[in-house]
């Protein structure tokens, strides 16, 4: 078989990428072991992302971006509370999107009903052939393009091939790319709530010793209820032991990191946990290679980065691969794979440096860290031009933003 892009891995940032470089022309194929999730049958989990402005764009290049809108809730108010001493009132700073003349930070979105809407998308696609339950097993990297062998026997050529694999990238480790790991023996639990009291479209990371606690905004169900997700941080062996609850003992525990803010809570979804890290490769490109999303980076959840970083990687390796093949350039030669790098670097290594450093500060019960931190907020609270830069600055993808981060046709 032959293509142009050979896509390992038919995730959220695999498959928008795919679709992104169908509709430019180029030719795809996506290697992905599992299958894809399917809307109709989409299963209630406490997975989401709140995507800001220039992962929405990319969205609504591809096509999706209207059916998603409709079954998510706006974040139209950030609020940060340091809830890390139980003997002192707690600090409460909240950033209100209308400040900054923007009408919301993003929309919170099931990861699950994301995934299957660019699944189907990229299904109907003439220009992806989408290869279902084998792994890459070697590459052999080739003058003019790429071979690879996948598990069930069957060879791929490519002039460029893409690890969109995540956090144990087949394709980065078989190029030989290195990685650094930081280990915050942390876990994750994720799962969604309902609760008796309106969210008001309000996001709440509250800091605690263990780490944040978040609830994120959802829509009211059908039978309107008010519904949100939580992306609850805990050392390791605490979220064990959490994880273990009956369910009544962890709506209890989930009350009392609430704060009642949200009246009367019950479970609407299973808890699911993962252990956390973060992870980032040495460098994004090697000879036809390139590197998107968690195959890239792998970050703590905390400040919801994660998924708009990638689908910046996406929208950027998209624009450059397009752009080359316009110019009748070689998708897969150093020159181009060079171009992507450049301009994911400084994006790419600030938001992961910026995430790791501020997930140790938030997650730290140290005295005078705490105590730092709790100056931070309440100088933020009172300074208004520093409040605002804060909002600002939080928002702008650090990097030279291409056409589809600024809503343009690609």
């Amino acid at each position: 078989m032959k293509t142009e892009a050979l896509i390992i891995g038919g995730g959220v940032a695999g498959l928008s990428l795919a679709c992104l470089l169908a509709q430019a022309g180029l030719k795809c194929a996506i290697v992905e072991p599992n299958n894809f999730p399917i809307l109709e049958r989409e299963d209630h989990s406490g997975r989401t992302a709140a995507l800001m402005g220039s992962s929405i764009n990319v969205l609504k290049a591809i096509g999706v971006w209207d059916y998603i809108q409709k079954n998510t809730a706006p974040l139209e108010i950030m609020r940060i509370i340091d809830d890390s001493n139980p003997n002192i009132e707690p600090v409460q700073v909240d950033f209100p999107a209308s400040e900054i003349n923007q009408e919301n930070y993003g929309h919170n979105t099931p990861n699950l009903m994301l995934h299957a809407l660019l699944a189907e998308k990229s299904q109907k696609s003439k220009n992806i052939e989408i290869i279902h339950g084998a792994k890459l097993q070697t590459i052999n990297h080739l003058t003019n393009g790429v071979e690879a062998t996948l598990d069930n026997g069957e060879t791929i050529m490519a002039s460029l091939i893409i690890g969109a694999d995540g956090r144990n990238s087949a394709v980065r480790n078989l190029s030989g790319i290195e990685t650094r790991t930081s280990n915050y023996d942390q876990s994750a639990i994720t799962l969604l709530i309902n609760h008796t009291k309106s969210h008001e479209n309000i996001s709440t990371e509250h800091h605690r010793t263990g780490g944040p606690f978040t609830t994120v905004p959802m829509p009211d169900t059908a039978e309107a209820i008010h519904q949100s997700s939580v992306v609850w941080v805990e050392k390791t062996d605490d979220a064990e032991t959490f994880m273990a609850l009956d369910k009544g003992s962890l709506e209890n525990a989930l009350q009392t990191r609430t704060r009642d803010a949200l009246g009367r809570i019950t479970l609407a979804s299973t808890p699911e946990a993962w252990p956390l890290k973060g992870i980032i490769a040495e460098k994004i490109i090697a000879p036809r290679t390139a590197l998107i999303a968690e195959a890239a980076h792998v970050m703590s959840p905390i400040g919801a980065q994660g998924l708009n970083l990638s689908l910046r990687d996406v929208a950027t390796l998209a624009e450059t691969l397009t752009d080359a093949a316009r110019l009748g350039e070689d998708i897969g030669n150093e020159l181009v794979l060079n171009r992507y790098a450049k301009r994911r670097s400084l994006d790419m290594n600030s938001r992961f440096y910026g995430v790791d450093k501020y997930n140790r500060i938030v997650s730290n019960n140290i005295g005078f860290i705490r105590d730092l931190r709790r100056t931070g907020l309440k100088s933020l609270k009172a300074i208004p031009m520093l409040k605002h830069l804060a909002m600002e600055q939080g928002l702008k993808p650090t990097m030279d933003e291409g056409r589809l981060i600024r809503g343009e046709v690609l």
